[in-house]
């Protein structure tokens, strides 16, 4: 792009409108650019959902050692229990071989109990140990995930921040030049741009619209040496820029 001193000199709107437009193309581009990037989104659920993992082990963690100090506090009793009636029946206070038997069978019914009750707090710790390997690793690749997400973040903070700095700079340029066309020059060229999809302003090459490719007639070609008017492709509607004229 010329320097904005190439058309001060210059009183035709069209090297000025065509200048602006390439302006608007770089600062669609940093828009685009702009909107595009990702401040971390699919990180950010990842660590939603290996927080909330944690947090889920963590609570059936907690739930399941509540049930083991519960199972061991019954199994204490139970041993207790167990102790007093082996106490009752090596006594020698009890001497009816009924009650002795009744007394036998009930130690025997306890013990088993306890046996069962034993395998039973061991699968508990083990699912127990288990799950404590399991909130070690989770809370590792939570880290690993979170120092990720953060340099995540240094980058594309810095990246918009340098983009948004180059939108200001182009915004700046643009404004300036906008103040040097003529109001009704640039109210159409707003107006089309709402209207067309991109260029609006195109070169004429070799005769021809650079847009549609369409021959400019005898009379196009003439309007746009005399004219002061701006003129428009026949064809495609978009505007004519004959940058040749405009260095004459």
């Amino acid at each position: 792009m010329r320097s904005l001193s190439y058309y001060r000199a210059m009183h035709a709107d069209m090297p000025l409108l065509y200048a602006l437009q390439q302006l608007d193309d770089v600062l669609e581009e940093i828009n685009q650019n702009l909107a595009s990037l990702d401040p971390g989104r699919d990180i950010a659920i990842q660590l939603k959902r290996q927080r909330q993992e944690l947090e889920e082990i963590k609570r059936t963690h907690a739930e399941l050692e509540a049930t083991a100090r519960d199972q061991e506090l019954e199994l204490r009793s139970l041993d207790e229990r167990i102790r007093q009636a082996e106490g009752d029946l090596y006594s020698g206070r009890i001497r009816n071989p009924r009650e002795l038997d009744a007394l036998q069978h009930d130690i025997d019914a306890l013990k088993r109990t306890r046996d069962r009750m034993e395998l039973q707090i061991l699968s508990v710790w083990e699912r127990l140990e288990t799950q404590s390997r399991q909130i070690a690793d989770t809370e590792a690749q939570l880290e690993q995930m979170e120092q990720a997400y953060q340099r995540h973040l240094v980058r594309y903070r810095q990246i918009k921040s340098a983009l948004e700095a180059k939108r200001e700079e182009h915004l700046a340029m643009r404004n300036e030049l906008a103040q040097r066309i003529s109001p009704s020059a640039l109210a159409q060229y707003e107006t089309m741009r709402k209207r067309l999809p991109p260029p609006i302003v195109v070169k004429v090459v070799e005769g021809a619209c650079g847009f549609c490719h369409t021959l400019l007639t005898p009379y196009l070609a003439r309007q746009l040496r005399e004219s002061s008017e701006l003129v428009t492709c026949e064809s495609c509607g978009r505007l004519l820029y004959q940058e040749e004229l405009a260095s004459e």
